[in-house]
């Protein structure tokens, strides 16, 4: 399921509106949102679903992300020692992690199934280029992607 905006801005309103709604008939004050959102949506009609963290919306991490031809975004490749498919990911490495060896590494691609790592001294970009990733260019408007600093909450 892809992020709405929208959901998260009737969420605030519902809120603000048991912020509301409690000073109106006397309530203390709740600083619990969750326990604010629980009151109040209930009186104007919106089901409360229980949900857990794996039920929630999220954006993806650039590791899940996918083109429009299905193709994951970062690269990924087979790993030789699991033998896992697209199992691993390229990630860099910061100058000061033990995995970088004192800033001899740059990257590293690791298996998400077995931790397998193969480290490089290549940069990110470099391996972005040499693969032929196409970053996007241009401000998040021109690529149609929307979110909640568009408009702030009000």
């Amino acid at each position: 399921m892809a992020f709405d905006p929208c959901e998260h801005q009737k969420t605030q309103i519902v809120i603000n509106a048991a912020i509301l709604r409690r000073k109106e008939i006397g309530l203390p004050e709740e600083m619990n949102i969750t326990n604010l959102y629980n009151e109040m949506a209930p009186l104007l009609g919106i089901i409360v679903v229980p949900m857990d963290s794996r039920m929630t919306n999220h954006l993806p991490s650039p590791s899940e992300m996918r083109n429009e031809q299905g193709n994951f975004v970062v690269p990924r490749k087979d790993c030789p020692k699991c033998g896992g498919k697209e199992t691993m990911l390229l990630t860099p490495l910061c100058h000061s992690c033990e995995d970088a060896e004192g800033g001899k590494f740059k990257t590293a691609w690791v298996c998400s199934t077995c931790q397998n790592k193969e480290k490089s001294e290549k940069f990110f970009t470099q391996w972005l280029n040499e693969l032929s990733v196409e970053i996007p260019e241009g401000m998040k408007q021109a690529m149609g992607i929307k979110t909640l600093t568009d408009t702030g909450l009000k």
